[in-house]
């Protein structure tokens, strides 16, 4: 089968659509992990969607229901429990990422919970998906999108100075919160998409090659978002024509883009320094 053939099956267009919808929305927030310093965020949902897969099988749930919900749940604790005992809340995630894994090890040995059928989630299935996942995943799209657009310059003095934003009127706790939310969420999406040991790809590399070629805070939310897409869409497309597991193509295209990213960057660095030195 061709290209054209793979895009004429259900199953495939609805991957193709998940991966456009999740590249163009979701990659927007590997700017605020970033900016924010969440970096252990996104190991602590991965250690907490393994605990909430872990319950929902003990209680007779989908094993992802349970792993999405998880998320959705310590995304709107994290915030508030740093600022409750006063500590970053990177250094929170911490916390939730030890415990969550102990607690899932525990119900795995106690409850007797095959350990494999949650540990399936840290490897995605993008062609798993189905239209109520593609209603989902556009709906967070459009809800992310409408974040950036509507608080765009609250968001922007949130990330170059939270004590500077706060002192000028802008809700800062409420604003990381919500971001925070959403961060979850994409997470959360993502695994079923590319899985928790790829999230990475999905949602912070297009944001390192964006920040590498872009200062503004625009063009880096743009530029995030196209390479976004062409990671996750061009992986995709890559998989079905070699014949490859979705979830590393997606990965191995964004880390080919961060390299040519990276490659043209030096070069035209290395091409004005030589320009000036004449």
């Amino acid at each position: 089968m061709n290209l054209l053939d793979f895009l004429k099956v259900p199953l495939f267009q609805r991957a193709f659509l998940g991966c456009l919808l999740s590249g163009a929305g979701l990659s927007l927030l590997g700017l605020v992990v970033l900016n924010m310093n969440l970096t252990t965020i996104r190991f602590a949902l991965m250690h907490i969607a393994l605990l909430g897969a872990a319950v929902a099988m003990v209680l007779g749930f989908s094993p992802l229901v349970g792993a999405i919900l998880g998320i959705i749940i310590a995304s709107l604790l994290l915030g508030p429990a740093g600022d409750y005992i006063k500590v970053d809340t990177g250094i929170i995630g911490v916390v939730f990422m030890t415990g969550s894994l102990g607690l899932a090890f525990l119900l795995f040995y106690k409850a007797g919970v095959p350990a494999m059928d949650a540990f399936a989630l840290f490897t995605g299935n993008v062609l798993a998906l189905t239209n109520a996942d593609i209603w989902v995943i556009a709906a967070l799209t459009l809800v992310i999108i409408a974040v950036f657009l509507l608080f765009y310059r609250e968001i922007q003095m949130l990330l170059y100075n939270p004590d500077l934003a706060g002192s000028l009127g802008v809700p800062v706790k409420m604003l990381r919160n919500g971001l925070l939310l959403l961060t979850g969420l994409a997470i959360g999406i993502n695994i079923r998409i590319v899985g928790a040991l790829l999230i990475d790809a999905a949602v912070l590399l297009p944001a390192i090659a964006a920040m590498i070629v872009s200062r503004s805070l625009k063009w880096t939310l743009i530029l995030s978002s196209v390479f976004g897409v062409i990671s996750q869409v061009g992986g995709l497309m890559a998989s079905m024509i070699f014949d490859l597991p979705s979830g590393a193509s997606i990965t191995l295209s964004a880390v080919l883009i961060l390299c040519m990213v990276g490659l043209i960057q030096m070069i035209t660095k290395i091409q004005i320094e030589g320009g000036l030195g004449k």
